[in-house]
């Protein structure tokens, strides 16, 4: 009698653990996590596109004969085996055969409580080779083919979106009749109530073979008007996203009736836009009504920055006296020319001796001084001069003027700027800085290894950037590349599209956490739960105990 009392009590245990790992299990805030049917069909014919229900398909834009051609990307449903699937009857099969292909599929999720910690985690396999001796080839590690997952904090649509947190790229090849299915993990913090997971592929070469395989994706975080998490736990920990970076956008002049308007190219968007100008999301899109969705903007579109201003500031285009009439051995106009009384006319017999020396029109300018500055745009432009062809180092020039004005040009009059701070960065270590004096600028870095660099910029006290304070600028052996940053007293300092604070996670310096697995998680979420459970379970075995001993 005793055993079966004990063996009913077990069995009531179990019954009640189980139920809790059904509910543990189900937590997935993803639809159609596991990649299964129903498959919705994006195109039909020879080479058609079946993507897994609730999930989207995006592809870069084509580079090419052979890079990301829409038509040659293939979706399926893939049954297995060969591979075999990594759970579940489906996987999501893409082929990209004989071309290279750099491709993402995502999917957003809502009813995301803000400011809470998020977790993706998602397998996937490849399997890229050259045919030759037929499709039994191991997979090519050398194609550059390989993955990695990603989740937007703010729930934009755009890989390319640089408040993305990336987890590192793995290379999982299939090879000699092993199939290394392999899971990656990222966790960020939602800073809206919606985030975007992203399932990403790249490779760095064609192949005839050139699939990639996709299983089991998992969301995890906290939903709906619930901050504090699971009864009984405290809140996850929010994990930083990347630093306030945007895309990098190179600022549009002034047109001649002083207005802004820039056309968008790739990789722009309104984030970038808007911090490239000094502007807010919310004012560049007060600027420009038309924009029903900030999210959507097209290769091309010309949005408005600044409206047309009845006193345009001067630009090198456009001078504001007739360059062929000089009137003055100065560089600098005076503040109140006398206008001409009548059009020049072209003298019949050589004029008198002038009483001062004209510039000469075929000398290119100097660069620019404190003595006589030219208005020049924040923009990134090869410095005139003779130049060593034989070099194979580069050069970065840099510096800071007082913006009195605000409108990020360097006008006539607008002197250096001492007291700020120019840093040269690459891979993320500076490896040069200088501090302006406001009488030697431009400074210039010289001998850098040619490559891509970030300059950040710091304004003196009291004043505050009018242009971005980062730039990204592609230095190539030959002519100097000069950076122009302008600050204006009491300016306050453009906020950057919102992001969560803290130093930049990377691969090396990001805390290495393991997946838990589904038990791990049980007893994490709901040890209470089912401790309360259990001790029910036991007042009702020991109630019945009492009842089959009265009988």
């Amino acid at each position: 009698m005793q055993n079966r009392i004990w063996i009913r009590f077990l069995l009531l245990v179990l019954a009640l653990a189980g139920i809790s790992v059904a509910q543990a299990q189900s937590s997935n805030l993803l639809a159609n996590g596991g990649l299964e049917e129903p498959f919705r069909t994006l195109r039909g014919g020879e080479k058609p596109q079946y993507i897994a229900e609730g999930w989207n398909l995006w592809i870069a834009p084509q580079g090419g004969p052979d890079i990301n051609v829409p038509g040659e990307v293939v979706l399926q449903a893939h049954p297995g085996p060969g591979p075999v699937n990594q759970q579940g009857q489906r996987s999501q099969f893409m082929e990209c055969a004989f071309i290279r292909c750099t491709t993402a599929l995502y999917q957003q999720v809502g009813n995301i409580q803000p400011n809470t910690s998020v977790t993706a985690s998602a397998y996937s396999m490849l399997w890229t080779c050259n045919l030759g001796g037929g499709i039994s080839c191991d997979s090519a590690v050398e194609s550059g083919a390989q993955t990695r997952i990603g989740i937007d904090p703010t729930g934009g649509t755009d890989p390319n979106n640089p408040a993305i947190v990336w987890s590192a790229f793995v290379r999982p090849h299939r090879a000699g009749g092993q199939e290394p299915w392999t899971q990656q993990t990222v966790t960020a913090t939602a800073t809206g109530t919606s985030v975007t997971v992203f399932l990403y592929r790249s490779d760095g070469s064609k192949s005839d073979l050139n699939r990639t395989y996709w299983d089991n994706a998992v969301l995890t975080g906290t939903t709906g008007n619930n901050p504090g998490g699971t009864p009984g736990q405290p809140p996850p920990t929010p994990v930083p996203t990347l630093p306030p970076v945007v895309a990098f956008v190179v600022p549009q002049g002034a047109q001649e009736d002083g207005s802004i308007v820039h056309t968008v190219i790739a990789g722009d968007t309104i984030d970038s836009i808007a911090f490239a100008y000094g502007l807010t999301r919310v004012q560049l899109l007060e600027l420009n009504p038309s924009i029903t969705d900030p999210r959507l903007i097209s290769l091309g579109q010309k949005l408005l920055i600044r409206a047309a201003t009845s006193s345009a500031a001067p630009t090198a285009a456009q001078p504001t006296t007739d360059a062929a009439a000089p009137t003055s051995d100065s560089a600098e106009p005076t503040a109140n020319q006398p206008e001409p009384t009548s059009a020049p006319v072209e003298p019949t017999v050589a004029p008198p001796e002038p009483t001062t020396a004209p510039a000469e029109p075929t000398q290119p300018p100097p660069p620019p001084t404190e003595a006589g500055p030219q208005p020049t745009a924040p923009v990134v432009v090869a410095q005139a001069g003779s130049v060593d062809p034989a070099s194979t180092l580069a050069q970065v020039c840099v510096l800071m003027f007082d913006d009195v004005n605000t409108n990020r040009l360097r006008d006539n009059g607008e002197a250096l700027l001492p007291g700020g701070t120019i840093a040269l960065a690459r891979d993320g270590e500076t490896v040069a800085s200088h501090q302006t004096d406001g009488t030697s600028e431009p400074h210039c870095f010289a001998d850098l290894q040619p490559g891509a660099y970030v300059a950040l910029a710091a304004a003196p006290a009291g004043f505050g950037l009018t242009s971005p304070d980062q730039r990204r600028v592609q230095a190539n052996a030959g002519p100097a590349i000069t950076l122009d940053f302008g600050a204006a007293q009491g300016v306050q300092p453009v906020v950057p599209p919102p992001a969560d604070g803290g130093a930049p996670l990377t691969a090396e310096t990001a805390p290495q956490t393991n997946p838990q697995s589904p038990l791990e998680q049980v007893l994490s979420m709901s040890g209470l739960v089912l401790f309360g459970l259990a001790g029910l379970a036991l007042l009702g075995g020991i109630g019945l105990a009492l009842f089959l001993r009265r009988r």
